[in-house]
């Protein structure tokens, strides 16, 4: 798996239209109980469904966890990186930026590209630090 590193592009802030970002929820998610705990521990709020996990990400995302696309529901698996891998998960580099915790602040990141840079990443806290994917 490649290793996610997100670069401070020492900029902050938002336009206008992005402007109140709310929660960042990911529905239908496999997760290992570690990681359940670890989200739970930074403040994020994590539901049982009947196939997998609701997760209300919080003001921190920890760093350590590993996103994977997975063959059968629920498609998206997280682990911690010392915890063997899921039966035949494989890797995205992708998914696995929305996992990675601001590397200013520590706070989840959401998704900024559009017309912008592939990897292109803001977090999810006030005063909105921009970071790109390595």
């Amino acid at each position: 798996m490649r290793t996610v590193k997100l670069v401070s592009q020492k900029r902050r802030g938002l336009f206008p239209e992005h402007d109140g970002v709310g929660p960042i929820v990911f529905e239908q998610v496999r997760a290992t109980i570690p990681v359940v705990e670890l989200l739970r521990d930074a403040g994020a709020t994590v539901e049982s469904l009947p196939i997998g996990y609701r997760i209300t990400l919080g003001d921190t995302m920890p760093s350590g966890i590993v996103a994977v696309h997975l063959n059968d529901a629920p498609r998206i698996g997280l682990r911690l990186a010392v915890e063997p891998e899921y039966p035949q998960e494989f890797p995205d580099y992708w998914l696995q930026v929305d996992f990675t915790p601001c590397p200013v602040c520590g706070a989840p990141v959401i998704w900024y590209e559009a017309g912008y840079v592939p990897g292109y990443r803001v977090c999810a806290k006030k005063p909105y630090h921009h970071s790109l994917a390595k």
